[in-house]
């Protein structure tokens, strides 16, 4: 038998508010700020997974993978749009998108959430990892499962 697995795409910003002008510094710290918010959800998807009965989650955090991004496209062996188109792929092989909002969604973002509309993947806009933003991922996660999870929520606030 095999195991349900809860796909979850985490949009988020590589370049962002600076976009075209930003440095590879600039895309390297809002990479290492999402991969650490990819952890503290994933956290959370771990807990509710082994306490509330959630099926196991997989986070996808594309933070987690742009090193070999950036480099093939500084070198034009990949274009923007072919990454994108990648992702978009990912984001429709997901049962739900985390557009996470902290600011303005960025031209990619755009285009992610764009696809999950056009796909029929449910998004979640999450401006932050605080509680309520927290427990608000566990409502839209227990909306997409159903009645299947039991209604004991630990995060509330």
């Amino acid at each position: 038998m095999v195991e349900e697995i809860f796909k979850i795409y985490l949009s988020h910003h590589i370049r962002g508010p600076k976009g075209e002008e930003a440095t590879p510094e600039d895309m390297r710290a809002n990479c290492d700020k999402h991969h650490k918010i990819g952890e503290e959800i994933g956290a959370y998807l771990y807990d509710w997974w082994k306490i509330l009965g959630f099926p196991k989650a997989e986070l996808y955090v594309p933070a987690d993978h742009d090193e070999f991004i950036q480099i093939a496209y500084r070198k034009n062996i990949i274009t923007e749009a072919q990454i994108l188109e990648v992702d978009c792929d990912i984001v429709s092989s997901c049962s739900l998108l985390i557009a996470f909002t902290d600011s303005e969604l960025s031209k990619g973002m755009k285009i992610e959430v764009d696809h999950a509309l056009n796909v029929g993947v449910p998004i979640y806009y999450m401006p932050d990892t605080s509680r309520s933003s927290i427990g608000g991922l566990n409502l839209a996660m227990r909306h997409i499962l159903g009645d299947d999870i039991e209604n004991n929520d630990i995060y509330e606030d």
